[in-house]
């Protein structure tokens, strides 16, 4: 460890140390920056939730040098409940996206309400019986409005706009029901599927940001009609099996300005599900297109266009590729932090679809198989789960519930269990469905 790295107690914080490291994985955590400076009481109190000890960088903390003797260096103590209330959460949350949604002059007045912390208001059961017709509904609608653009009609925004206004208000009383349906959604039309995927990702992670419901009816917009340009090119380039060449990669990505072009004939569309449009192929370190936009040059819908219609396509099976597990998908994105994508945005779209999300399979240190049921938003690697499948992949007479936080088995026998990878979907010709349905 670097002369200038110490571990210390959690109550040994002060506002202006620079935290490099937990005690625990970042991603069992909430917390936004893999390295953050200590600006509030708040932050220390929400640390000692989760930490019993941290590791601080005194070369880049604030003027904390003459502090280093009066430090209580590593030792572990009991958590301690902060009983944070809830403004500031919506404080600590209203800085965070007031910085990530500013505008060059002033804030819009519809701006996100930052740090709205939504909670559930029924079950995953109860939505799934509401979230299979808006499901439904709303890739009928998708199919015809896009068909009839391909047709030569002007796109209908205010008949996509009802089914958003549906979806919105299902992922708001429960985020994993609508979720569990798109993952499930079998139709050989990628591109439809892809759009309503988009779509539902979107608003998954706008929940998780706090964002408010006008927001978040512009976010559900822009997933659907991200890609309505490809409704102008040709059917057998968007399927065709293997790489593309130079010229038709080139003619693919025209379908950008097509679909600006389409959207604009449509009447009062939101800004911003032009700006998500426009800019949702540009990546973060100026090698996307069409413009080669970078940083903060990309707008924020757009950079969460480019989030979600990413995890879209890796989890979803395409002419060229099999989908990834929803592990392998966030393995990548991590890799791809500051390069493609903001870091602090892919920190927390992880956070809001999981490494682990319902309706996954994985396979167990056991060799078991077995599909996530519920994750813990404190313990993301340690879901509870329902183990489906032996040691030798053959079904099970009774299936197992497992809580993986708990790590229990049954009553009379504790057994270290904990996930060993992420299962590709579709492998082992498990549906799914039945285990939710």
């Amino acid at each position: 460890m670097s002369v200038h790295k110490r571990q210390i107690d959690v109550d040994g914080l002060r506002i202006g140390m620079y935290v490099s490291q937990l005690d625990r994985p970042w991603l069992e955590t909430p917390f936004l920056f893999q390295g953050f400076f200590i600006r509030s009481k708040y932050e220390i109190d929400e640390l000692r939730q989760y930490c019993d000890y941290v590791e601080i960088d005194f070369e880049q903390s604030d003027g904390m040098a003459g502090e280093t003797q009066r430090l209580n260096m590593r030792g572990r103590s009991s958590r301690k409940e902060s009983g944070l209330s809830s403004w500031r959460k919506r404080g600590f949350w209203r800085r965070f996206l007031r910085f990530l949604f500013r505008r060059k002059h002033t804030m819009q007045a519809d701006a996100p309400s930052a740090g709205d912390y939504y909670q559930d208001s029924v079950s995953v059961a109860d939505e799934l019986v509401v979230a299979r017709t808006l499901h439904s509904g709303t890739l009928q609608q998708l199919i015809s409005v896009l068909e009839d653009v391909r047709r030569g009609a002007t796109v209908r925004v205010p008949d996509l706009e009802i089914v958003v206004n549906g979806m919105v208000e299902s992922v708001l009383r429960n985020s994993t029901a609508m979720s569990l349906l798109v993952r499930m959604q079998k139709t050989d039309d990628y591109t439809h599927a892809h759009s309503l995927a988009t779509a539902m990702w979107a608003l998954v992670f706008g929940r998780h940001l706090g964002l408010d419901r006008d927001s978040l009816r512009a976010l559900g917009l822009g997933g659907l009609l991200l890609d309505v340009g490809k409704t102008k090119l040709p059917a057998e380039l968007l399927k065709k099996r293997g790489p593309l060449t130079d010229v038709e990669r080139m003619h693919v990505r025209h379908h950008v300005g097509l679909g600006l072009e389409i959207i604009r004939q449509a009447e009062s569309v939101d800004s911003r599900v032009l700006e998500m449009v426009a800019t949702h192929h540009e990546r973060f370190d100026g090698s996307g297109y069409p413009k080669g936009l970078s940083g903060s040059q990309i707008p924020v819908f757009g950079r969460i266009g480019g989030i979600v219609d990413s995890y879209s396509a890796m989890s979803s099976d395409r002419s060229y590729a099999k989908a990834m597990s929803s592990y392998d998908a966030m393995r990548e994105f991590k890799a791809l932090s500051d390069k493609s994508f903001q870091a602090e945005l892919v920190e927390q779209f992880i956070q809001a679809i999981g490494i682990f999300p319902a309706g996954t399979l994985v396979e167990l240190n056991t060799e078991e198989i077995a599909v996530v049921l519920k994750e813990h938003r404190a313990s993301r690697l340690r879901p509870e789960v329902a183990i489906i499948l032996d040691a030798n992949k053959q079904p099970l007479d009774n299936i197992r519930i497992v809580d993986l936080d708990d790590q229990s088995v049954d009553t009379s026998k504790t057994v270290n269990l904990w996930i060993k990878c992420g299962v590709k979907p579709g492998e082992y010709d498990i549906n799914v469905d039945d285990y939710f349905l």
